[in-house]
């Protein structure tokens, strides 16, 4: 099991309760992307760029413990294993593993499986959950 650091900004800004097992919800339920209309068109329309822009913002998190300073890179290795994946018909691979790692950092329980079933939902909660540590930066 990977563990990240405890650098950067509130890795729970809704201030959701943590379970005994020191796990918590998602902060934005996984039929919310409508409540993003921007993120969720752009994953729905170009998924294999949110996920890689999701991916980039949340490693510069991860190893600068500082936002994104031009938040985050669309074209990147992760975009074309996205698109190879999508070609091969099981782009879900990379995104459940993206969604692991979110997971991790912020002790969100639950499973990698609703990245296959709404994949646009998955790729814009996932979003989400990364701009709520980056806003918390900025207060």
């Amino acid at each position: 099991m990977t563990t990240y650091p405890l650098v950067g900004g509130n890795l729970n800004s809704f201030n959701k309760p943590i379970s005994y097992s020191g796990q918590r919800d998602w902060s934005y339920g996984g039929c919310s992307c409508l409540n993003a209309p921007r993120t969720c068109l752009r994953a729905y329309c170009f998924p294999c760029c949110s996920c890689a822009k999701t991916q980039s913002r949340f490693n510069h998190l991860v190893h600068q413990g500082t936002p994104h300073p031009s938040n985050g890179d669309s074209c990147t290795g992760d975009c074309c294993s996205y698109g190879v994946l999508l070609f091969l018909g099981c782009p879900c691979l990379l995104s459940m593993d993206g969604r692991k790692n979110i997971r991790v950092r912020y002790h969100i329980d639950g499973g990698c499986f609703f990245a296959p079933g709404c994949m646009p939902c998955s790729l814009t909660q996932e979003s989400r959950e990364v701009s709520l540590e980056e806003h918390s930066f900025r207060r």
